[in-house]
């Protein structure tokens, strides 16, 4: 014996299956921020010791301040933030201009010898960010 049967279910249930933590666009959601977060990580640069010495030589904050949060859904929408929370993270990732007023650092090219200067040049930046994410988009078959 055969029968039809109707079943509805509405747009806010099947958002909220998808969407909430432990649903299947959630999930995906923290596997992709984690993994660009990961590659972000392992990209990032550290600074020799020796450019380091006008600051008591300590090195590798930008690369120890990667991380990442999730933010709910709004309905239709999730959204990780990735972010790194050193304080020259800017310069890092998107370089600097240069400067015309006395600065006070320590160099390699000096043997880590601090001293005074008139100026310093300008530097690009390593876009550390952007390629983790162009390259973890690109292994998921996505463009950015």
């Amino acid at each position: 014996m055969a029968s039809d049967v109707e079943v509805h279910i509405e747009d806010r249930a099947i958002i909220s299956a998808l969407n909430t933590p432990g649903g299947a666009v959630s999930n995906w959601r923290n596997e992709i921020a984690r993994e660009v977060t990961n590659v972000a990580i392992g990209t990032s640069p550290v600074n020799d010791v020796l450019n380091a010495q006008h600051r008591g030589g300590k090195v590798g904050e930008f690369k120890a301040s990667w991380g990442w949060d999730s933010v709910g859904s709004n309905g239709h929408r999730v959204r990780a933030t990735i972010y790194n929370g050193a304080r020259h993270a800017e310069y890092v990732e998107e370089g600097r201009s240069a400067s015309f007023r006395r600065q006070r650092f320590s160099w390699t090219g000096w043997g880590g010898d601090i001293r005074d200067v008139p100026s310093t040049r300008g530097r690009f930046g390593k876009h550390i960010l952007r390629r983790a994410l162009i390259a973890v988009m690109g292994s998921q078959g996505l463009g950015v």
